[in-house]
């Protein structure tokens, strides 16, 4: 059996993996258009601080891959499929597969703006190579403009202001991190990130920029604001990458879809798994982009298996989000923002700590953590399993030690207090 992976990250490196696990016999091809072997991504705003060598992000040693006979072939663009004859094309060269796995991830957008295209000096912040350079250009004269103030270009700022004379952050949302946060947090960490250097122009965005050949000196913002910038970081946001897929003619909505279940797309031999994929969100059903690490794994897991004839399937899939910003500790899962009279909160503040719990009628749907996040595992464990708030004695708003697990999963009161 022949075994092609398109992608190296998380959910490539996984099906790999579960492959190789399933069948020790077919050969494994991974390919990558990356110069690297897989590596964590989300070390990369790490590698940036200076936190992480090149080294420690590889997620396995070189000779894992020789021993689990798994090719990582690098530097490897596939351009096309060719679902009839069942080979993917590199160049020149076609790999034949039996079977396929699309983990093409997700590529950076970028909002139209003016004089910005093909500037030196305007990078992304989503791979090793990008922060290479985005390290190599910054400096103690540095004055830096991150376009975003999502995930991916809060961690810019944050590694960024520690080397650069100043960071600006632009973000055309009322708030800082809009998918993870509810308003009322974000008061608090955008307060906490502006006392660490960040500077933040909210409801607004960079309509274009001015230059001096291919360097970028200022870009000018909505408002009419102008601020100076000698490094200009597009973190807005990402899209899924779907464009081999769909001129393999695969059904694509947004992202490429699949079985929820088994990861098969609408060709039976091709699966699809991580942030190129649209997921389903076990909360409310919705179908959207979850682009996390653990939902990349898990997907990767399962379409790996598949692919080798196991009949593994996917658990629920919904958010999960815990990160750090200058030693403030941000947990948060599920549904947070969501709408609707059917759904409630409870909110608890205490200092630089804040609690907020989102219900929808007797069951737990979402929380936000903020330096609060000792209850995180149990308040995961209550959303993942749909557990009833009326099986629980106490109030879900103390500290964990007084809940604990039976096989049940039903959640009951322990005297004596039980750390989870």
């Amino acid at each position: 059996m022949k075994y092609v992976i398109i992608g190296a990250s998380a959910a490539g490196l996984a099906a790999a993996e579960a492959v190789r696990k399933a069948d020790t016999q077919g050969t494994i091809t991974v390919l990558t258009e990356e110069a690297y072997l897989p590596y964590s991504r989300p070390s990369i705003s790490y590698y940036l601080k200076g936190k992480v060598k090149e080294s420690d992000m590889a997620l396995r040693k070189p000779n894992f891959y020789k021993e689990k006979k798994i090719d990582i072939v690098t530097n490897s663009k596939v351009t096309s499929i060719d679902t009839k004859k069942k080979t993917v094309k590199v160049g020149r060269k076609s790999y034949p597969y039996d079977k396929l796995c699309l983990c093409t991830g997700s590529k950076p957008f970028v909002p139209p703006m003016e004089n910005v295209d093909n500037k030196a000096n305007a990078l992304t912040f989503l791979d090793l190579k990008a922060t290479k350079e985005v390290k190599r250009l910054a400096n103690n004269k540095t004055r830096a403009v991150v376009i975003g103030a999502g995930l991916i270009g809060m961690k810019a700022a944050e590694g960024l202001v520690k080397v650069c004379k100043s960071v600006d952050v632009v973000e055309l949302a009322p708030r800082v991190l809009p998918s993870i946060l509810d308003a009322n947090s974000a008061k608090q960490v955008k307060k906490h990130l502006e006392n660490n250097g960040i500077k933040f122009h909210l409801e607004n965005t960079v309509v274009k920029a001015t230059s001096k050949g291919k360097q970028i000196t200022a870009v000018t913002l909505k408002d009419g604001k102008k601020l100076p910038c000698d490094l200009l970081i597009l973190a807005v946001g990402v899209r899924p990458q779907t464009e081999l897929a769909e001129n393999a003619g695969l059904e694509v909505n947004r992202g490429i879809v699949t079985d929820s279940q088994t990861m098969q797309t609408s060709d039976k031999d091709i699966y699809a798994a991580g942030d190129c994929c649209v997921s389903v969100d076990m909360l409310d059903g919705s179908k959207k982009i979850i682009a996390l690490w653990p939902n990349a794994v898990q997907q990767g897991n399962v379409a790996g298996a598949q692919m080798a004839g196991e009949d593994t399937t996917v658990g629920g899939t919904y958010s999960v989000n815990a990160i750090d910003f200058f030693g403030l500790r941000i947990c948060t899962c599920g549904l947070i923002n969501a709408q609707g009279e059917q759904y409630s909160d409870k909110i608890t503040k205490n200092g630089d700590s804040y609690k907020r719990l989102v219900f929808e009628g007797d069951k737990l749907v979402g929380y936000v953590l903020i330096n609060s996040s000792t209850n995180a595992g149990i308040y995961t464990e209550l959303i993942a399993n749909k557990i009833s708030l009326d099986t629980l004695e106490g109030d879900i708003m103390e500290e964990p030690s007084i809940f604990m697990f039976d096989k049940e999963t039903r959640i009951t009161k322990l005297r004596g207090g039980v750390q989870l």
